[in-house]
């Protein structure tokens, strides 16, 4: 079982966000530079003709990024709320950070917390504002922390 430590959670960033981010100032670099070889050389038509595939690719990854942050957009603000979650849960348990650690990288009803050597399953109100932690005991104790 994979539990994900406070640190993790406070520090998660999205990767495929900030590629998607420099493909697109990459393709609208090339449009640009596209546009002014083409108006150096008018009657060159090659540049014109990268420059309609420079913008195409343009508007191809605008779409894409547009996509990809739109459906990021929730899963991220989950992220947030589990974040925020894990360091009321260490303040309200006295668990210290490097001690605590969690099976989800995102609130759900019935994740499990590690504590130590001690795990907890967590049950959540269903508008998520309050919650109780019952000891349990894992049948494969093999816990891979990811730092």
């Amino acid at each position: 079982m994979t539990f994900y430590s406070l640190d993790y959670l406070l520090s998660q960033n999205n990767f495929t966000n900030k590629l998607y981010i420099g493909l697109l100032v990459v393709a609208f670099l090339a449009v640009g530079i596209g546009l002014i070889a083409s108006f150096r050389n008018r009657l060159n038509m090659r540049y014109r003709d990268l420059t309609i595939i420079a913008f195409l690719a343009f508007l191809f990854l605008a779409g894409l990024t547009y996509t990809n942050l739109e459906n990021t957009q929730t899963k991220s603000l989950q992220q947030n709320q589990m974040a925020a979650f894990a360091k009321s849960y260490a303040k309200d348990q006295d668990v210290k950070k490097y001690e605590l650690s969690f099976n989800s990288t995102t609130m759900q009803d019935g994740m499990i917390a590690k504590e130590g050597n001690k795990f907890y399953q967590i049950t959540l109100s269903k508008d998520q504002q309050s919650y109780s932690r019952t000891e349990v005991y894992l049948i494969n104790t093999k816990a891979e922390v990811v730092q």
